[in-house]
């Protein structure tokens, strides 16, 4: 029997433009200088921005109210070492408001920590039943390892996320250089991780493994391209 959702829950779930969404309406705002214009920073939304010279980079760009529990995923999976973004809406039952969808969120400190990276992690929540994952975004590789570092811990995830892909060159987490992961995660599983500090550590740290694996693999794969690379010499090339 399917579950219907509180109109409210399913205003909180489109998190990439360009891709199908249970969202009613779009957004307040169509971009993040059209937000900062009409709020109150401090008062109304809050950014935590930590650039860590990390090759990963992490985003939480509906924390806060407005996707509850995406601010502190971002923040386990960042740890200490990954570069860190979120944004925070304190407006309470108001903050879906404060939602700029993935693809139009160009808050010029996320924009410059996501190209300064090799790849992006973002947490996103999706009013689907259940407790599972839906893992999207513009680098496959990455997505299908993070996706099986998951189902390791216990938990379910799919991949390609067919309805919310968020593969947009344009959504802020495929702006790193080798594109990123977007993880669309059900409400019922959010509520579970917020609860459940145990599972909050076990996902947190799957994705995590997930990132410093392909990370770890792309640099072997650099040194040894370089090392098969064609070596110059002072001999003229035939023509």
């Amino acid at each position: 029997m399917k579950t219907f959702l509180p109109l409210f829950f399913l205003l909180l779930t489109a998190c990439s433009a360009g891709d199908s969404s249970l969202r009613r309406g779009g957004d307040t705002y169509p971009d993040f200088a059209a937000l900062r214009a009409a709020n109150v920073e401090g008062l109304d939304y809050s950014r935590e921005v930590y650039n860590r010279g990390s090759q990963v980079s992490v985003f939480a760009v509906h924390g806060g109210d407005i996707e509850r529990a995406t601010s502190r995923l971002a923040r386990g999976i960042a740890g200490r070492d990954f570069n860190l973004y979120i944004f925070n809406g304190w407006q309470g039952k108001e903050s879906g408001r404060l939602h700029v969808t993935a693809s139009h969120f160009d808050d010029p400190d996320a924009v410059r920590l996501a190209v300064s990276g090799t790849l992006g992690l973002s947490l996103h929540a999706q009013a689907d039943s259940g407790s599972w994952v839906c893992v999207g975004g513009a680098n496959k590789a990455a997505a299908a390892l993070v996706t099986k570092r998951l189902e390791d811990a216990g938990f379910a995830a799919v991949t390609p996320c067919a309805r919310l892909a968020g593969t947009s060159p344009k959504n802020i987490v495929n702006r790193a250089s080798a594109g990123g992961v977007q993880l669309e995660i059900t409400l019922r599983l959010l509520a579970r991780l917020e609860r459940d500090g145990e599972e909050l550590s076990r996902f947190t740290g799957a994705v995590r493994q997930a990132a410093l694996e392909f990370i770890s693999t792309g640099a072997v794969n650099a040194k040894q391209a370089q090392s098969e690379a064609p070596r110059s010499s002072n001999q003229e090339l035939p023509q």
